[in-house]
């Protein structure tokens, strides 16, 4: 972040900086956080989905090894995933003004495929980071992947990454900037993503509850203030 001359803290333009990526692992996770770090120091704003939003590994793991009985559950866990679903589109959609697609490692993770699409789809200028050699295709990724950064580079180091989203910023204003328009159903979830984004001081709360009698009705007040969005959404 950077102060103006006022005193107001603002942010790098392209920020916020959707930092898309692999989230599992214990090592996902600390490179999702260096990545936005460099960033970070750098005066750019970012949104990194398993530190501010909905941590998804958290919900993997409570279907592994549940707080709640069976069929409570059941019942919570589909609207959970509506939950993440609609908050890190909001974020790509409306609130974000960049991506940096992470697409390290062997396999490309299936989620950040998606979100940096999503991304793409919106206008948002995206910029691709990898270090390690390893392709798909003979030395070069798949090129619905590859094509998502404008100039089809590459970022290999955390030191190219602010520079390399200022220069995807500056070209994607000389394009004429984002022109998006939602449809109908992805203007129900992003309103959905956006209220959600308002209670995830209440969310978390929530993801530290340990017994059924604690969470239940948490979860419950929470589904209540999102009922409408909720049911709008789909």
């Amino acid at each position: 972040m950077t102060t103006s001359e006022g005193g107001t803290l603002t942010s790098r333009p392209g920020s916020p900086v959707y930092c898309s990526g692999p989230m599992f692992s214990r090592a996902d996770v600390a490179q999702q956080l260096e990545i936005a770090k460099a960033l970070e120091d750098a005066g750019f704003s970012t949104y990194v989905p398993q530190r501010d939003g909905i941590e998804v590994a958290s919900v993997m793991g409570d279907i592994n090894a549940p707080r709640l009985p069976p069929q409570d559950m059941a019942n919570v866990m589909p609207v959970v995933r509506k939950l993440v679903f609609a908050l890190d589109v909001y974020q790509l959609l409306e609130r974000c003004a960049a991506v940096v697609f992470n697409l390290d490692g062997r396999v490309p993770d299936d989620g950040s495929v998606m979100e940096a699409s999503v991304g793409w789809s919106a206008g948002l200028p995206v910029v691709v980071f990898k270090t390690t050699p390893i392709t798909m295709l003979g030395g070069y990724d798949n090129p619905m992947l590859a094509g998502l950064a404008l100039r089809w580079n590459d970022v290999t180091t955390l030191s190219e990454l602010p520079k390399a989203v200022d220069d995807a910023v500056a070209a994607d204003q000389a394009l004429g900037g984002p022109a998006f328009t939602p449809g109908a159903h992805a203007r129900n979830v992003i309103a959905l993503g956006r209220k959600v984004w308002t209670l995830m001081p209440d969310i978390s709360t929530v993801s530290n509850l340990k017994t059924a009698a604690e969470i239940l009705p948490a979860v419950e007040k929470i589904l209540e203030k999102l009922r409408p969005e909720l049911d709008a959404a789909g």
